[in-house]
């Protein structure tokens, strides 16, 4: 008992000081903080074996003779050691479970070595090994945008834990991750309406007997401590739990985006019977940082000079400037229970929350001289008071399958068949009411606060604003939260995977599925819009001269999205694939600027046809290639003929590529993942002749990345970590005028652990950007808006794992 309550006293103690701080303000003790947490392992550690070792009986009053106690042995397995970086399966692509080999869709999974080496805490530091998948606006301080194959992904349909989808609009913890799998390519059978380019999976750790403890800095002095806590109970040992804790004391390279945040995240496996297992995830994260903002092109044609701008720079920073705040959680549970003749039935559900403070000091355009769109040609921009209180987000999943096999003479169907529900709900500061949308006295806005607030110069030094407020000096305020997007999806879906023989399968699956996707945002409460000069106007349509009636906010589809692939083994090491599906996306959102300002635009379909080849030259390694052939709308803001623009759906976008990987252990020295991918796509048939065959903006023609874990010959347990990254030339404009040059990136580490692969020690040290290149990380369009966001300088990390 007083090992339990030491546990508890130094639990208090941790949550008190490390992971929830008061404010940024109050001075944290990262070194004290360690020291709790190792505290807190000892004590826990130790209350674990206190309660579970046996109680012993009460001597015998009278013994009649001595008695030998039986003896009882309980073997623990702690699974095969791995030491390489090629995990066994993918949870998410297919309806089923498959080996990464035999998996007929172009997957690359990090595995949780991997991460550890390179001191990955966010997606935005892991997208970097796989060259499909990029940064589509990831500013310092703030959740991510990503595109895979050059497509933006939808957050709202996106990003997954465990295979069922999450609010995206997060930085997902990572402490309690084993592996993050990036699906390349179109998933819909397994998504739904989802993003076309492809999704992100997160596959949580799962109960396993350990007792570790992270602790890591960098030279900017960062704090990081976790501890990981694992643990079976019962008399067959048919409970099992995991816990996860962590604290970060961030210090950004970004000047005044200092923050901290705080995570817990707890695992746990029941076995209820021989043939029943529920799983359960829980995690919470609780984040305070500022954010940066991107720069823009100057007049629309000209790239900054980036020997003038350094990556500490936060453009238009106030001292009165808040941080953002993050609060998000996601909590899941899935039930398996296996039914006679080799069949078994799932059913899962998730919930996902996003609850966001958003504020910035947001550097967006100039009024005087240009479109007010880009910064002015010598570097001017203007400043906005932004702030959107209260962004919620909540996605919830609901599934039950159920698959089995089914014999017909030589052939084998590997059936899957359910039914699954989707829901999201957005809310976001609304109008102050809707017959005045904001408040007579100038406080109360319509929706977000974004006022003007001055001018600088990227070239020059902050200068100082006041903050916003109205005429008698009041501070402006962002309107009440309303609900802003509603979206249902029910679905029914089905798949069978027919064995032939000689090495074939045959993979045939669909969805169908029925969405309605309400949108009630500002726009579509405005019952009056402006649409460019021809656009039939009906007779009884009250609007005035050059505006129409406000009906497109609405979805509601009934829609069929199939999938086919086939894979043939000439020998076992060897699988060759084919897939080809269709998939229904969630329209985009227009910029502010343009008339249809802040519209959904309606869901748009993708097509893709794809072929590859998996090898295995040892069961260790494996090496994949792709080719595949995408084609989905292309959206831009098209002019309306009166000076202004529409943003829509005009021609489309084919992109063309072919992926290489390879990842695993090559030999018993050399452990390496690496990643090249060549695309071509382009825009055609735009009624803009001049974006016609042009490469679309943030996409370049090639991308290489290795990084390599080296066994130095003659230093005993010593591994060097050599990492390079080519990104070629992206471009800025839709015509291809405006570019941003090709750079590499070169990355070294190493890692040593006391007493060998089975110590207890490991310590790690990790450079990125050795030289210190200045480059242009990402050229995306966010909301129809182009930015430019500078790459990070050279950081060093240092950390050190501990097992008990």
């Amino acid at each position: 008992m007083p090992a339990w309550e030491a546990f508890q006293s130094q639990l208090h103690i941790l949550s008190s000081h490390l992971l929830f701080p008061a404010d940024l303000g109050e001075t944290v003790s990262y070194s004290n903080s360690a020291l709790r947490i190792a505290v807190l392992v000892a004590a826990l550690s130790a209350a674990l074996n206190a309660q579970s070792a046996p109680t012993p009986p009460p001597p015998a009053t009278a013994p009649q003779q001595t008695k030998v106690a039986p003896v009882t042995t309980t073997v623990i397995v702690r699974g095969e050691l791995r030491d390489d970086y090629l995990p066994d399966s993918v949870v998410t692509g297919l309806l089923d479970p498959a080996p990464l080999r035999q998996t007929p869709v172009s997957v690359d999974v990090l595995t949780r070595d991997l991460l550890n080496d390179q001191g990955i805490r966010l997606l935005s530091e892991a997208v970097k090994n796989d060259t499909s998948v990029g940064e589509d606006y990831a500013p310092v301080g703030y959740y991510g945008d990503y595109q895979i194959r050059g497509i933006p992904i939808d957050l709202a349909t996106g990003l997954k834990i465990n295979g069922l989808t999450i609010a995206g609009e997060q930085d997902v913890p990572l402490e309690n991750k084993q592996e993050i799998e990036f699906v390349k390519g179109l998933a819909g059978v397994e998504s739904g309406v989802a993003s076309a380019g492809g999704l992100i999976n997160f596959v949580t750790k799962r109960p396993s007997y350990i007792t570790a403890f992270d602790t890591a800095t960098d030279h900017r002095g960062s704090s990081f401590g976790a501890v990981d806590l694992g643990r079976f109970f019962g008399s067959r040992k048919q409970v099992g739990a995991r816990v996860n804790l962590a604290g970060e004391h961030i210090m950004s390279y970004v000047q005044h985006a200092d923050g901290w945040r705080g995570v817990g995240a707890g695992a746990a496996d029941w076995r209820i019977n021989p043939a029943t297992t529920l799983t359960s995830d829980f995690e919470y994260q609780h984040k305070v940082e500022r954010s940066e903002c991107g720069y823009q092109l100057l007049g629309s044609t000209v790239v900054p000079d980036i020997s003038r701008l350094s990556p500490s720079t936060m453009l238009g920073f106030q001292s009165w400037e808040k941080p953002n705040t993050f609060d998000t959680w996601n909590a899941s549970s899935r039930l398996t229970r296996d039914l006679p003749r080799n069949w078994r039935a799932q059913l899962a559900a998730s919930l996902s929350h996003s609850l966001i403070d958003d504020n910035v000091v947001y550097a967006y355009g100039n009024s005087v001289a240009g479109p007010s769109y880009f910064f002015a040609p010598d570097g001017t921009y203007d400043i906005y008071d932004y702030r959107n209180p209260g962004e919620l987000r909540i996605d919830g999943v609901a599934e039950a399958l159920v698959s089995g096999r089914v014999k017909t003479g030589a052939l084998t169907h590997e059936i899957t068949a359910g039914a699954d529900l989707f829901l999201r709900n957005v809310r976001m500061p609304g109008f102050y009411t809707y017959a005045s949308p904001a408040s007579s006295d100038g406080v109360i806005q319509d929706g977000s606060l974004y006022t003007w607030v001055g001018s600088e110069n990227i070239y020059q030094n902050d200068q100082a604003f006041p903050a916003a407020t109205n005429s008698a000096g009041v501070a402006e305020q962002a309107g009440p939260r309303r609900l802003y997007e509603d979206n249902h999806q029910s679905s029914l879906l089905l798949q069978d995977r027919i064995r032939i023989p000689h090495g074939f399968q045959l993979i045939a699956s669909g969805r169908f599925d029925n969405l309605r996707d309400h949108n009630s945002s500002a726009f579509a409460t405005t019952p009056c819009i402006t649409l460019p000069v021809g656009t039939t106007k009906a007779a009884n349509d009250p609007c005035p001269v050059g505006e129409v009636l406000n009906s497109s906010v609405n979805t509601d589809k009934k829609l069929w999205l199939p999938q086919y692939a086939a894979t043939y083994n000439p020998v076992s090491t060897v699988t060759l694939y084919g897939n080809y599906g269709v998939l229904l996306s969630l329209g985009p959102q227009a910029p502010w600027w343009a008339d249809n300002g802040s519209q959904y635009l309606a869901p748009f379909f993708t097509r893709q046809a794809e072929a590859g080849v998996k090898f295995a030259p040892t069961q260790r390694m494996l090496v994949t290639a792709a080719w595949f052939r995408m084609t989905t709308p292309f959206f831009y803001p098209v002019p309306d003929g009166r000076g202004n623009f529409e943003f829509a759906s005009d021609g489309r976008e084919v992109h063309n590529g072919l992926e290489l990987n390879a990842e695993g252990k090559a030999a018993h020295w050399l452990r390496l993942t690496g990643s090249l991918t060549a695309m071509n796509a382009t825009s055609e048939r735009t009624s803009n002749a001049s974006y016609n065959d042009k490469q679309i903006i943030n996409q370049p023609h090639l991308r290489s990345s290795v990084f390599a874990d080296v066994l130095v010959p003659h230093a005993h347990n010593l591994h060097l970590m050599p990492g390079w990254s080519y990104t070629g030339l992206k471009q800025a404009t839709r015509d291809d005028t405006v570019s941003v040059p090709s750079y590499n990136i070169f990355n070294l580490g190493a890692r040593y652990t006391v007493g060998g692969e089975e110590g207890h020690l490991t310590f790690r040290a990790y450079a990125d950007n050795l030289a210190d290149k200045r480059y242009w990380k990402d050229t995306g369009a966010n909301y129809g808006d182009t930015f430019l966001h500078l790459g990070a300088p050279t950081t060093v990390r240092l950390s050190a794992h501990y097992t008990f």
